[in-house]
């Protein structure tokens, strides 16, 4: 949207790091959103070698004994190549309706950087790892979420068209966007919207590809008119009280589908026209199943942590932790070919696995032509009833994908280059089409995956900060196009894999969703208020929601979070017939904030409740980081330039600190919960300083 200045007075940020002027750089950006499911849940940790010149370490993204990057001196000497996420706006300003203008702004902004986004990088290296590690952290949720649409649409939308979509929207996007660096695909809340979408077909009395090609349609002149027009700066007025609700609302979902999917078949009563030994056949496949989700949820949740492990080298735990899901994937699909668990020469067909064809003819799943035909079928009713799941994608897609946007352009990651959200939203909107034509499921913005692809493409170096606590921060990013579009270019690479795809057994998918829902659920921030809760008063952490709110306040503000969180999954989950309708409910949190709540809530408990502004004393802030848990302990076998250990809280609430009239869609500033503010950036040598501060 905006770039915003750099200063160079340590007045304001005297906790900034200096280059040759002082930099607005910010510590570690976190989101109120959490990882959807195809966000796997990631920490911010990364590959990046550690190399020291004298007292400064520099980082590189590059593994495995390949050379560093040069350090950026120029992001040091130009600070106005950097920007952020914010609008330098004020409170009036934030929304006004003009035709266009924000497009050509973006255009005007993005176009002199366009052959640059194609030339020659500075590591090679680099771009290949981050194309790589992009497409192993995608692929694996798509699988998820297709299972889900597919068994939802009845075969209409499968893997294949999964995997195409995420190729073809991320190709479009990679070439298009003015911000290449997000990252497009199949989201959990896309596939629940499809789920409970599919049978509205029926309801107008037609053929369901024609009436998913006008919903597609109408989907995408939303998008289009909506980013003519400057209504995606509406975004900047969604606070973390929507983020966390949206991101509690995500936790729910993904693990209520996933022991809906490993439990549910347990409890289902048997066909009665099976004989006994039928019976003990299938329900012995089902318990095999559930096994094998909770074998896949045990792996990813034990090497997500792998980095704080005291053993093996710095470059195995962070592979370990990185490639987690991979890892879990391909161990439980071995082991679900141990007799034991297939059960296939017990007269059965075995375990359920992925429901692909292969070899795959490049046919779609059902029984039909690829190009659809929009009036076959099909009433002017159907057409324009349409527009209500049309409108359900613009609106879910409004805050999905631009805070994925967002947050892959955070200050934090030093990048040189204007964002143009609003010419990226138009593109979006133009990436409707193709699915409408094809019949492909439609891909929005990815968390975490898209911040995880910026980040791996950044080089780090440490800097030591006033309290002498050793930090790191960027210094170079491969700002360019070959990433994005590799990564979506090798989903062509699975499509032509089937075979490899159909061996994985589909508890273990729906395991790694139950492990999804727990992540998403472990860096929520309501759900840590909800276990503040039952704390007894004494042993709750001094932080300042705990300190300046009354208590009392605190309760109210969680319980109203937690009810609406509770509302918007039962709609989306037990409502059948309007689940469909749970985009509304999500979007009815932001005027219900600014227009309800604003006025119930004290404005200085509001500082704190739900922080978005740039009113936060640097005290508070400080202490709050002093106060954590969420690192490992101090430990003499850890190595002193690993700063890869997870937190609580790698993708949450409160953003990013705000600084001067930034205005940030979350705003670290304020952390409130469990964990420190930014402890992802802190040294493990530097724990006991952290922990004598916080006594």
């Amino acid at each position: 949207m905006a770039r915003a200045t750099t200063s160079s007075s340590s007045k304001q940020h005297k906790d900034d790091a200096t280059c040759a002027t002082e930099l607005d750089l910010e510590p570690q950006s976190r989101s109120g959103r959490v990882p959807h499911a195809d966000e796997s849940l990631h920490h911010w940790s990364d590959n990046e070698n550690v190399t020291s010149s004298g007292d400064e370490h520099v980082l590189s993204n590059v593994e495995w004994g390949i050379d560093d990057h040069d350090d950026d001196k120029d992001s040091c000497k130009d600070s106005s190549a950097i920007h952020t996420v914010g609008t330098n706006k004020t409170q009036e300003e934030v929304f006004r309706l003009q035709l266009l203008t924000g497009v050509k702004q973006d255009l005007a902004a993005r176009l002199p950087y366009y052959a640059d986004d194609w030339g020659r990088p500075k590591s090679f290296v680099t771009i290949l790892n981050a194309s790589i590690y992009a497409f192993i952290i995608q692929l694996i949720p798509a699988l998820i979420f297709a299972e889900i649409m597919n068994e939802a649409t009845e075969g209409n939308l499968s893997t294949a068209e999964t995997l195409l979509s995420s190729a073809i929207a991320g190709i479009l996007y990679a070439i298009l966007a003015g911000q290449p660096l997000t990252l497009l695909g199949i989201t959990g809340l896309v596939a629940i919207l499809v789920k409970t979408s599919y049978s509205l077909a029926a309801t107008f009395h037609a053929e369901y590809f024609s009436f998913f090609f006008w919903t597609c349609v109408w989907a995408g002149l939303f998008h289009i008119l909506s980013a003519m027009v400057g209504i995606v700066s509406l975004v900047w007025k969604v606070t973390p009280f929507t983020t966390q609700i949206f991101e509690l609302f995500t936790a729910l979902t993904f693990m209520y589908l996933s022991l809906e999917n490993l439990v549910g078949p347990i409890l289902e009563k048997a066909d009665p026209d099976m004989n006994l030994q039928e019976r003990y056949a299938e329900l012995s496949l089902n318990y095999a199943s559930f096994l094998l989700g909770l074998l896949t949820m045990y792996v990813s949740w034990t090497l997500h942590f792998a980095d704080q492990w005291g053993f093996f080298t710095r470059q195995v735990r962070i592979f370990l932790s990185r490639y987690n899901t991979m890892i879990a994937i391909v161990l439980v699909t071995a082991v679900s070919y141990i007799p034991a668990f297939n059960q296939a020469d017990n007269g059965s067909q075995g375990l359920p696995r992925v429901s692909v064809e292969f070899p795959w003819d490049w046919q779609p799943t059902a029984d039909r032509t690829w190009v659809a035909n929009p009036l076959q079928n099909i009433g002017a009713a159907g057409i324009f009833g349409a527009m209500i799941p049309g409108l359900m994608f613009f609106l879910l897609f409004f805050i999905d994908h631009n805070v994925s946007s967002i947050l892959s352009q955070t200050a934090d990651f030093n990048l040189a280059k204007p964002p143009a959200y609003n010419w990226d939203f138009l593109v979006l909107g133009i990436t409707f089409f193709p699915c409408a034509i094809l019949g492909l499921p439609p891909a929005s913005g990815l968390l975490p995956q898209a911040p995880l692809h910026t980040r791996a493409l950044c080089t780090r170096e440490y800097y030591v900060d006033e309290f002498g606590i050793k930090r790191e921060r960027v210094t170079h990013c491969e700002e360019q196009r070959w990433s994005a579009l590799a990564q979506a270019c090798l989903m062509f690479v699975a499509l032509v894999a089937f075979r490899v795809v159909s061996w994985i057994p589909r508890g273990a998918l729906f395991g790694l969703l139950l492990y999804l829902g727990m992540g998403a659920l472990h860096v929520c921030e309501v759900w840590e208020r909800i276990l503040l809760m039952v704390t007894l008063p004494k042993r709750r952490p001094l932080i300042p929601i705990v300190k300046e709110v009354e208590w009392k306040v605190v309760q109210t503000w969680t319980i109203i979070q937690t009810v609406c969180t509770l509302i918007i999954w039962g709609v989306a989950t037990f409502v059948t017939g309007l689940g469909y309708l749970y985009p509304v409910f999500l979007f009815l949190l932001v005027p219900l904030r600014s227009l309800v709540l604003e006025r119930v809530f004290d404005k200085r408990d509001l500082r704190y409740l739900d922080p978005f502004g740039d009113d936060e004393a640097v005290d508070d802030y400080r202490q709050e980081q002093r106060l954590f848990h969420a690192g490992p302990p101090p430990s003499d076998s850890m190595e002193a330039d690993d700063v890869d250990f997870p937190t609580r809280a790698a993708f949450r609430g409160q953003g990013r600190r705000g600084h001067g009239s930034d205005r940030s869609l979350v705003h670290r500033a304020r952390r409130h919960t469990l964990g420190d503010a930014n402890i992802a950036d802190i040294l493990p040598h530097d724990m006991p300083k952290m922990r004598q501060r916080s006594v």
